[in-house]
């Protein structure tokens, strides 16, 4: 749960451009509310919730825009706007039938992974730990019972072979990467995510003329000012599209490679968020994520989390 925000001594509008990372759904609930009346009462709160977003500063420059972010989060569409693009994409079923799962993973040799439509979490209130799904190689023994198919649908792939692993952001038109060993730790080598400790080795990466056209049309296509790629380079440099997060997390690569100047990117474009911004480094101010986490504000907002009372565990994304 973030920080409550007093926005009482803020202008009243209206604002140039507004950045909401990720829209929560409501899920506060009075305790003498009748079960029976929850399902009701929930649904009135996220019309109300949305209708305010339709209508909050219709002016403003949104990052992402609201109409954008829900087709763009959408990994059908999202795979076949990718390949419209250009781009290679693994053999994908999206399903929860088991025998076609099952058809699926004999057609690839086994050679297939599963992966969720969104982000999942667990928290194990005893231990005081929380499980994360991610990507993982499907096996034999997990075919063998049909209620983990059915219960939800999946996105099964065929694995792709890596030599590393590339995120790259994008601002507009300007764009930061970087290339991930993620080959050379055990932790991370299906999915880069896993590799907690951040221990698999970085290095800046270039686009080459042909990639960057291809995730500018797709952008486009969805329309998105901002958004982050993931793909794999396979050991013959064939570069496979993997996903587009409208709202993926950068700071982590600036904090790993300080060469890369994502927060200066990104406090230049919220101030002129458009799909032609392009980053001008020579006369934008240099905004160091590593000097701001030395700053009295972090250590501030440091201390708030440390000492805030504990809070039941909500995931939403």
């Amino acid at each position: 749960m973030p920080p409550v925000i007093d926005v009482s001594g803020l202008p009243p509008g209206p604002y140039e451009s507004i950045w909401t990372r990720r829209v929560g759904s409501p899920r506060a609930l009075a305790d003498t509310l009748a079960p029976a009346d929850v399902p009701m009462a929930l649904l009135q709160a996220r019309r109300y919730s949305d209708g305010l977003r339709e209508i909050f500063s219709p002016e403003s420059a949104w990052i992402n825009p609201p109409e954008a972010r829900g087709a763009a989060n959408a990994k059908p569409r999202q795979l076949l706007a990718a390949r419209q693009a250009g781009f290679t994409i693994p053999d994908t079923l999206l399903s929860n039938d088991p025998e076609q799962i099952r058809a699926f993973f004999r057609e690839h040799q086994g050679n297939v992974i599963y992966k969720g439509f969104t982000p999942a979490f667990w928290e194990n209130r005893e231990r005081g730990t929380i499980s994360c799904l991610f990507t993982t190689k499907l096996t034999e023994e997990a075919l063998e019972e049909d209620a983990a198919f059915t219960s939800c649908p999946g996105i099964y792939q065929i694995y792709v072979p890596k030599k590393a692993d590339v995120r790259v952001t994008f601002f507009g038109a300007t764009y930061c990467a970087a290339r991930i060993y993620s080959q050379v730790r055990g932790h991370g080598s299906v999915d880069f995510r896993s590799d907690l400790k951040a221990e698999a080795p970085m290095e800046p990466f270039e686009m080459d003329s042909e990639l960057l056209r291809k995730c500018t049309a797709l952008t486009s296509q969805l329309g998105l000012l901002h958004g982050s790629y993931d793909f794999v380079e396979q050991p013959d440099g064939t570069m496979t599209f993997l996903e587009i997060n409208e709202m993926g997390q950068f700071l982590w690569l600036e904090e790993r490679l300080p060469e890369l100047p994502l927060l200066s990117m990104f406090a230049a474009f919220s101030l002129d968020p458009r799909k032609d911004f392009m980053f001008d480094s020579q006369r934008a101010p240099r905004v160091s994520f590593r000097e701001f986490l030395g700053t009295c504000e972090y250590a501030e907002f440091r201390r708030y989390l440390d000492n805030r009372p504990p809070m039941p565990f909500h995931w939403f994304e």
